[in-house]
């Protein structure tokens, strides 16, 4: 049975056509999704499997961004997943458009219009086109990226406005006000009401200021006004602050004070075996800091309250990742019914994960409910965004192996042969607060700032996805290679006042780094080569090939000899299969170390099943390597008793351009053309993220014999790791 004959997850609850697709007048189609464009070039991805099953050219088809009114429900753009679920969805939909059309003797898809039940149901076993797609046509925003024209939400209210209103007679020049939040200084207060009457009286004419609770904030006409009040009714209110965890190294010592755990077997499989004599006990313990999202544009939301005959209730522009479950806890925030609330995405600035913009929505909402009628644009700062928005997440990883020997084997140093070592029992603990804090998953909002209204919503903790969806802490902790006996253990930090959620690859970053660092101990205690140790424990014919891929692509044993020549080069390898179903990735990283760890090269070999539009994937896989490395050589949070402290691009540095790596991708190709053979198409977004740091982690280590286990691999941390 070919792939696309079983639906796509996405059709299971938005199962008809007219979901997915609108037949216009022109003959051009319209194609509907409920996944949001985040710069990963999804759209675009999109676009070409529905012309392509269409078999029309690529102008005809125009796709709708993602609105609560007409996209079907698709939940987060997350995990990699659009091109699998809604990408498989359209192109069922799109086969059974193709289908109808040559069934009802129509000339163009404009016929079929009045030819259609809207509830016709789509029909998976309509045939596709082809399945051997790695469509090559460009994008077409990147003109308009490049020349920075207006199309973000970031541009909305600064002299370009929203497309006309349907209940203000279409009219756009709508009352525009702009609105900031006012905040304590500490990033968890308490507001002294008493202190409000009298602050609030001293604000000039045109700024209106509310409070409910310990939420203040103000509009005006313009920003810079409602800046300056805000600014001064920070300076005359009076807080209670609460204080911080203490802070050592992003969250050392979080391990150590966090009110409760709750931890439980996540996995284990394999008997328990005997080890003989010639068996070893291997132990080590990784960490990885909070780290920031470090948004280059800051979150911004536009919200309007409308009261018409025809509509009442909110509509809410934002650059969430996912517009249903932030219509969900927008409507449990005011007490109104989902269906008043509509939320229309915008492109915004790149995050992958879980950043300020749904929390700075809910304040663009809160404060236009003050002023009926009226466009509120409530734009964050960069503290802002870096102090309020969610962390992902401190980890520390604990791993402990039986190595056994057979003394019969002889090793062979070529990389396909078999090591002749045993992996007995493999033990993954792993330590962190949750991986989401999303909206659209509690009976109570998940906005930070609603928790602070005299409705008194419950702080929500941080929870980690069911392993089905991915995990959260867990992603990617049971390893890849065989072993007699695996058990991995989930330790879930609980009641820290540190607000945690999901960033790009969530537990897999951390739990790749510590697996593919700890093979590359034993291999070294053994004196084995890297790449041969991972192949002879690697099972997955797809995993090997991936491998032996990339060490062909780099001459690795070649590669690996020259750099030695090289006073502090070295060159380091890792592996992963994301989400351990997901795309599978090999990485090579080549690195200087002076005073500090310098990457100068990175090769990736990914296997994402059938490849839709290579340069697309090319760039995700890239982006997440050259991100990976800035995790791993330089980013950490830092709080002190009050506040989150990395609020610049001083305090948390990321990496510049001049210390960004060459890198070379390659995609393994598809299988086979036929489409019964073809593998399904796998998300590439978050592929590179663990390997990308474990692999320069092994480079250093072979560079000058230091295994740093703590992120980022600063001077610092590489000093402390060589008197280790």
């Amino acid at each position: 049975m070919s792939q696309l004959s079983t639906p796509s997850v996405s059709l299971k609850t938005n199962p008809f056509l007219s979901q997915w697709l609108r037949f216009e007048s022109t003959g051009a189609v319209t194609i509907f999704t409920g996944k949001a464009e985040l710069g990963q070039g999804i759209v675009h991805a999109l676009k070409l499997m529905a012309a392509h099953e269409l078999g029309v050219p690529v102008a005809s088809v125009q796709i709708e961004a993602a609105n609560t009114k007409y996209s079907p429900d698709e939940g987060m753009t997350s995990g990699s997943l659009s091109v699998q679920d809604s990408g498989t969805a359209i192109r069922q939909a799109c086969a059974h458009a193709a289908k109808l059309l040559k069934s009802h003797a129509c000339k163009t898809y404009a016929e079929l219009h009045s030819q259609i039940d809207p509830l016709l149901l789509i029909d998976v076993t309509a045939p596709t086109q082809s399945t051997a797609l790695n469509l090559k046509d460009g994008r077409d925003d990147i003109e308009a990226l490049v020349r920075g024209k207006p199309i973000f939400l970031h541009d909305l209210g600064i002299g370009f406005d929203l497309p006309p209103l349907k209940n203000n007679g279409g009219q756009s020049n709508i009352d525009w006000l702009f609105g900031k939040v006012v905040r304590g200084p500490g990033l968890l207060c308490s507001l002294k009401a008493e202190s409000w009457q009298d602050a609030a009286a001293t604000l000039p004419e045109g700024v209106k200021a509310f409070c409910d609770g310990s939420l203040v904030g103000v509009v005006a006409a313009t920003e810079e006004l409602a800046e300056q009040a805000a600014t001064k009714l920070q300076r005359l209110l009076r807080w209670d602050v609460q204080a911080l965890p203490a802070c050592r190294e992003g969250g050392v010592d979080l391990f150590e004070i966090a009110p409760s755990i709750d931890s439980q077997v996540f996995h284990e499989a394999g008997q328990m075996p005997v080890a003989s004599k010639n068996a070893k006990v291997y132990e080590a313990e990784y960490f990885r800091p909070a780290l920031h999202h470090g948004s280059i544009g800051p979150s911004v939301a536009v919200a309007i309250w409308e009261s018409a005959a025809v509509h009442s209730g909110l509509k809410v522009w934002s650059h969430t990742q996912g517009i249903f479950p932030l219509r969900q806890d927008l409507a449990l925030a005011f007490g109104v019914d989902a269906q008043q609330v509509e939320v229309q995405h915008m492109r915004g600035a790149g995050c992958y994960g879980h950043n300020g913009a749904d929390d700075v929505a809910y304040d663009a909402a809160w404060l236009a409910q003050q002023v009926p009628g009226s466009c509120v644009r409530v734009q964050w700062t960069r503290e802002e965004e870096m102090q309020h928005s969610p962390m992902a997440p401190a980890m520390r990883v604990r791993l402990q192996a039986t190595v056994q020997v057979n003394t019969d084997a002889k090793l062979n140093s070529q990389v396909t042969e078999s090591s002749g070592i045993e992996l007995l029992t493999w033990q993954h603990d792993v330590w962190s607060q949750g991986h989401s804090s999303r909206p659209g998953r509690a009976a109570t909002p998940a906005f930070k700032d609603s928790w602070q209204t005299d409705k008194k919503f419950p702080v929500l903790e941080p929870i980690n996805v069911a392993a089905a969806a991915g995990a959260g802490a867990e992603r990617n902790a049971v390893p890849p290679y065989t072993s007699t006996h695996v058990k991995v253990n989930a330790h879930r930090l609980l009641g820290l006042p540190l607000r945690t959620s999901a960033m790009r690859g969530l537990g897999a970053h951390a739990n790749v780094f510590a697996c593919e660092s700890f093979m590359d101990e034993i291999a070294h205690d053994q004196g084995l080569d890297p790449v041969a140790f991972r192949l002879s424990k690697l099972e997955d014919p797809r995993a090997i090939a991936v491998i032996k891929s990339l060490a062909n692509q780099v001459n690795w044993l070649k590669r690996r000899q020259s750099v030695m020549q090289k006073e502090g080069w070295g060159l380091g390898m890792a592996y992963a299969r994301y989400k351990s179903k997901g795309a599978y990735c090999a990485v090579v990283a080549e690195v200087e170390v002076t005073h500090q760890v310098n990457v100068r090269n990175l090769w990736v070999v990914a296997d994402i099943g059938e490849i839709i539009h290579a340069d697309g994937a090319i760039s995700q896989l890239e982006g997440g390597a050259i991100q990976s490395t800035s995790w791993a050589l330089k980013e950490q949070a830092h709080w002190d008793s009050k506040n989150i402290t990395s609020t610049s691009w001083d305090a948390y540095p990321i990496l510049r351009f001049s210390e960004v790596p060459e890198v070379q991708v390659h995609l393994m190709p598809s299988n086979s053309e036929n489409a019964e053979k073809l593998n399904s198409p796998l998300g590439a977004g978050e592929a590179t993220q663990g390997p990308t740091s474990a692999a320069i982690a092994n480079a250093v280590f072979h560079a000058v014999g230091v295994r740093v286990r703590q992120l980022p691999m600063t001077p610092d941390n590489l000093a402390k790791a060589a008197l280790a």
